[in-house]
């Protein structure tokens, strides 16, 4: 009996099993939880090589064109003419002066960049004092194609958000889409760490509707055309060619 430990309740010593005990548990907890941590993040989404730095103001200058969605074409972000996205700063589009359309204008604001995929969420939108048009060129027809992948709201992949897909961003996803940002398409397997997407547009070349947006941030199956206008690519599709997966 005199070898058996026991409890001393003024004793700031504790007994050597329970010390033990604890010591071996807190040690058991600590690595535990580290490693559920390393699991977690493993197997979280990649956040993509997308950027927007928030604190860099720009001012790019080009031909500002309403559609298919409101973008500036511009030379001055190098590669010759590049489409840039113009969006607001939140989950909503903006609105140019059509005095300011089809003709040379500086767009001030935050640029948002993933690869060759440009947007600025826009500061303000001005008359270029040297304006000179820039051109998109012909459009190439890169003919039909059959895809699976995943509609995206293209402010968030582009760089916005980090990740800017799957399931875990489809309600950021449809606030986007319903604030009538542009759409894009990512190819299964591309939408975490691809540098590049296709702009989602209908058979006719144009933005979709709010008739879209059940199917945003949803696996899906696409039978449409595939367009290439200012360097970049577009697939135009029906709405009853996109088949939830």
């Amino acid at each position: 009996m005199a070898d058996e430990p026991f409890f001393v309740g003024w004793s700031p010593e504790l007994a050597r099993p329970t010390r033990r005990f604890l010591l071996t548990a807190g040690a058991g907890l600590a690595v535990g939880a580290g490693a559920v941590g390393l699991g977690l993040g493993a197997a979280a989404p990649h956040p993509g090589p997308g950027f927007w730095d928030q604190g860099k103001k720009v001012a790019v200058t080009g031909t500002i064109y309403p559609g298919p969605y409101l973008h500036l074409l511009t030379e001055d972000l190098g590669d010759g003419p590049r489409m840039v996205l113009l969006v607001g700063a939140g989950k909503d589009r903006v609105t140019v002066r059509p005095a300011l359309t089809f003709t040379g204008a500086a767009v001030t604001g935050t640029l948002i960049e993933r690869g060759a995929h440009a947007m600025m969420a826009v500061d303000g939108v001005y008359p270029d004092p040297a304006p000179g048009r820039v051109l998109p060129g012909p459009e190439k027809d890169l003919g039909d194609a059959v895809t699976t992948g995943e509609i995206l709201d293209a402010k968030c992949w582009f760089g916005a958000m980090r990740p800017g897909h799957g399931k875990t961003h489809k309600a950021c996803a449809a606030l986007c889409a319903t604030g009538g940002l542009p759409l894009a398409f990512c190819e299964t397997g591309r939408c975490s760490d691809g540098k590049a997407a296709l702009l989602l547009l209908n058979e006719r070349g144009q933005a979709f509707g709010q008739e879209i947006l059940p199917l945003v941030a949803d696996p899906v199956m696409v039978r449409g055309r595939i367009v290439e206008v200012a360097g970049l690519r577009q697939v135009r599709v029906k709405l009853l060619d996109i088949v939830r997966l």
